[in-house]
């Protein structure tokens, strides 16, 4: 039940470090030079505290279980946790550790695996981290083989593992499938829906894989993913929750921003970003236009249906807490903090964001209460720090560092809170 998902706790850790250091002299109304020092140095220990915790009681599991002192499978048996923490190390400046971590993953992974695993899980985590990694392997002081970084042990595993995906993207609409065995492909009768984030979410790590090997198919697959889901959006130009990846029919006819569609709208701006393609930052307009249209309501944004734009579930999620972020990427501040402070507002209410939030009724959705340490807040708050300066901000930040160790803390790690 209170299963640490350390990816999103070493995510978040990261994300306040960035949060409370990117510039000591701004924001000192607030904190002196040396309060904000200090605050980074407990973001540190926050890291090691549940690195350590895992490499202790955890590894080779793919996750650590905070309560129970223990490790567990996940997402696919293969140490999901040490990859997916691979490149904090780096962030942290603990290089030593980054390059014993590293040789450790380049001769020992092996994913030629008979298991099921999820295609956007293992893109997300095991193809980001391997890439992050290798691009943050000069910088940690490793000897990078000749060509870097268009070669090197990480880079070749990143490969591989996307390879053993693509047999996912084998449908009719190139849309993918939401389940791959990592030997055989996609399983024997494995349904054809999947949720629109799962069809979305790849322009980032293949098309990198792609810039870097020379190899075209990664990033062309990404693309024919993401324009497939355009085609099918709605006539007032949104996208439901789920599609049949076979036929195109949506199977859930919802749209908003939140669990199921959140990162197809980030990675649109990103991949725009990072890949210099023009053509997804005009989907990207295209659809915040439409979000702005029938989502947006006195800075909250609402589920609505697809085809009429009438509001079906009046609540936010916690995985919405993407959005502002989002935004300040491409310049629109100011709705971007609107947002941010209505998040922060329940935040401050219960210590953390619920995973369902019923705004009109201003209280936690039912069985959805709990805070699975995740992340999306800080990032939005780092990224508004950067653009802003914005000193407030830096009060966010805090607030966040401060309820995860007073809550989320165990003796063998940080653990989802229940409230």
């Amino acid at each position: 039940m209170f299963l640490l998902k350390l990816c999103f706790c070493v995510y978040v850790a990261f994300l306040i470090i960035n949060v409370i250091s990117v510039n000591l002299v701004t924001g000192l109304r607030y904190y002196s030079t040396k309060d904000l020092e200090d605050l980074r140095e407990e973001v540190r220990s926050m890291f090691q505290h549940a690195y350590d915790s895992y490499l202790k009681y955890a590894y080779p599991y793919d996750e650590l279980r905070p309560i129970s002192c223990d490790g567990i499978d996940t997402w696919g048996s293969y140490s999901l946790t040490l990859i997916d923490a691979l490149d904090t190390l780096a962030v942290m400046g603990n290089y030593s550790e980054f390059q014993r971590v590293a040789d450790i993953v380049a001769n020992n992974a092996n994913f030629d695996a008979n298991i099921n695993v999820s295609v956007f899980e293992t893109n997300i985590r095991i193809i980001g981290g391997l890439l992050s990694a290798h691009l943050l392997s000069y910088r940690a002081g490793v000897n990078v083989e000749p060509g870097w970084p268009c070669n090197g042990p990480l880079l070749r595993l990143a490969e591989d593992v996307a390879r053993r995906l693509l047999a996912a993207f084998d449908t009719a609409t190139g849309m993918p499938y939401g389940t791959v065995n990592l030997r055989y492909g996609v399983p024997p009768g494995e349904t054809t829906i999947t949720c629109t984030a799962g069809v979305g979410t790849y322009i980032v790590e293949f098309g990198t894989l792609s810039r870097l090997t020379g190899d075209p198919l990664y990033e062309e697959v990404a693309l024919k993913a993401l324009n497939a889901l355009h085609h099918h959006r709605s006539s007032i130009g949104l996208l439901g929750n789920h599609i049949d990846v076979q036929s195109g029919r949506w199977t859930a006819l919802d749209a908003g921003i939140g669990a199921g569609v959140d990162s197809y709208y980030e990675y649109l701006a990103k991949g725009a970003m990072l890949l210099h393609r023009p053509e997804l930052a005009a989907t990207f307009a295209e659809s915040r236009k439409a979000i702005f249209r029938y989502l947006r309501q006195n800075d909250w944004h609402f589920w609505v249906s697809m085809t009429r734009g009438e509001v079906a579930l009046p609540i936010f999620q916690s995985l919405e807490a993407f959005w502002p972020g989002t935004l300040s990427l491409v310049g629109d501040i100011d709705r971007a903090m609107k947002s941010l402070h209505n998040y922060h507002s329940v935040w401050k209410q219960y210590g953390f964001t619920p995973e369902f939030y019923n705004i009109p009724q201003g209280e936690p959705g039912t069985n959805r209460e709990g805070y699975p340490l995740r992340p999306e807040l800080v990032e939005s708050t780092m990224y508004l720090y950067r653009v802003t300066k914005d000193p407030y901000l830096l009060e966010v930040g805090a607030d966040i560092l401060s309820s995860i160790q007073h809550s989320a803390r165990t003796p063998c790690g940080y653990a989802t809170v229940s409230f």
